[in-house]
């Protein structure tokens, strides 16, 4: 799937499935959900396929600037909700383990390394460590990433390190019909899902259903 595709799906599936009921929570779970749909495409590898991937790097580096700039222009509270649950101490070493994960990951073959059970454990672990409201949202859109490519031709390996095998159902193509079906799909579903959502923030209406676990 294109990385738009991916982009939309992540932010539909994670805000249907976790509905966070504060403006910082939904803002970072958008950040977050951004990144993790999108990092699994890092790991491109022709020299063409290369741009591509510093365009999904520069996406995932956007979406992170994009919650700190809301966060200073408006005051949400994201940083303060940061300090409370993790520290500088915690975020720094984090930050650096995620970015030398991924450096890693870029150079692997793409639909192994970064679209693995593997990549997703370790890298929703350094999520949790950097800021554990974000994890949730990284994770849910990361693994809607591996389920959709899955759909396609090209085998992902979600058991790397393992060499042999890998998983495709060979439906359609990455590029196809179906993926633009799939992107006006998600996208009506993310703008709907994340309009009522904060309709009901700023008017102090829980969500039905709200699922209370994932807000600690």
């Amino acid at each position: 799937m294109l990385g738009k595709t991916h982009l939309a799906v992540g932010i539909a599936v994670s805000m249907t499935v976790l509905r966070p009921d504060t403006l910082p929570e939904l803002i970072t779970g958008l950040g977050a959900a951004s990144v993790g749909a999108l990092i699994s495409d890092i790991d491109v590898g022709s020299t063409d396929a290369h741009k591509d991937a510093d365009m999904i790097s520069a996406m995932s580096v956007f979406a992170v600037a994009a919650v700190v700039l809301l966060d200073q222009m408006f005051h949400v509270g994201i940083w303060r909700m940061l300090m409370q649950r993790s520290s500088l101490a915690r975020v720094i070493p984090g930050a650096l383990a995620f970015i030398g994960i991924c450096a890693f990951g870029k150079e692997q073959p793409h639909r192994s390394f970064m679209h693995s059970f593997l990549a997703l454990f370790v890298l929703s672990a350094l999520v949790d460590i950097i800021f554990p409201t974000a994890m949730p949202y990284f994770a849910v859109a990361f693994l809607s990433h591996l389920a959709t490519d899955i759909f396609n031709y090209k085998k992902v390996r979600l058991f790397y390190p393992v060499k042999k095998g890998g998983f495709c159902l060979k439906l359609f193509h990455a590029k196809g019909l179906a993926n633009r079906i799939l992107f006006l799909g998600s996208s009506a579903v993310a703008f709907a899902v994340v309009a009522v959502l904060m309709f009901r923030i700023l008017t102090a209406a829980p969500f039905p259903g709200s699922m209370p676990f994932f807000h600690g």
